[in-house]
């Protein structure tokens, strides 16, 4: 398990995009499929441009908070608001601005592109998946998933809600046996627990990032509920869920 804070992440310049200054909170030693920051737009730092010639990697955001805009190369354009989620292929161009006076607090996720194509957009915000079959009740909380194996991504990023309840009192026991997994903390608090109780670290919503680089058997224990951006490497199929039978609930392989 790595745990990293993001109060603790000294800002830096991003490295596919070195022209703006982030949080680097998944980096490529970390072996995760994946890099992510934390990225906040802002008067003085107004736009993020992406993607287009010269581009390796699917590039996504994620809107923790704040408003503004995204333009594509080819026209298109959409708003961008709190829980809305954008994903591209490493061919299609983007720019996001955030709105005059204010800033865009985003979580950005880059991952190696095996086959550019300039049709290969997700725009989906978070109250389009409520209450359809992206929507994964597990008992203890709530998987909301973006991105699934079907989307042609390598990956699935989810919006996760996590809750005690009377049959996790003790905390949500949960482990990835085939898939990287890596969470962003974003909303609430609590904490996980691993290594049967040895180790534990607390999550805020400023932003703590766990990296289950050893697939590691954990429990998330929040403080009534919490909301966390979740990456899976590979992609799930979408059906997998938690099973709670006493044990630590797994998913099975994609």
């Amino acid at each position: 398990m790595i745990v990293r804070n993001t109060v603790d992440v000294p800002l830096a310049p991003v490295s596919l995009i070195p022209v703006l200054r982030g949080k680097e909170l998944v980096s490529p030693p970390d072996e995760m499929g994946i890099t992510a920051y934390e990225i906040v737009l802002t008067r003085d730092q107004s736009e993020l441009r992406s993607g287009g010639e010269g581009w390796t990697e699917n590039h996504m955001y994620y809107c923790i908070s704040g408003r503004g805009r995204c333009s594509l190369g080819d026209g298109r354009e959409f708003d961008v608001a709190q829980d809305v989620f954008l994903s591209f292929s490493s061919a299609v161009q983007c720019k996001i601005t955030v709105t005059p006076e204010d800033h865009m607090r985003l979580y950005c996720v880059y991952c190696h592109d095996d086959n550019p194509s300039s049709d290969r957009v997700v725009v989906r915000s978070l109250s389009e998946i409520i209450g359809t079959d992206r929507d994964v009740d597990f008992g203890s909380g709530h998987s909301r998933r973006f991105l699934l194996r079907d989307d042609d991504f390598p990956i699935t990023v989810t919006n996760t809600s996590i809750m005690t309840c009377a049959d996790t009192e003790k905390g949500v026991p949960m482990w990835y046996k085939h898939h990287k997994e890596s969470n962003y903390y974003f909303r609430g608090n609590g904490k996980y627990v691993w290594e049967e109780g040895e180790e534990e670290a607390a999550f805020h919503p400023e932003g703590t990032a766990f990296l289950l680089n050893q697939n590691d058997p954990h429990y998330a224990m929040p403080e009534g509920e919490a909301s966390t951006i979740c990456t899976f490497f590979p992609a799930l199929v979408g059906k997998e869920k938690h099973v709670f039978s006493g044990g630590y609930s797994v998913y099975g392989p994609a």
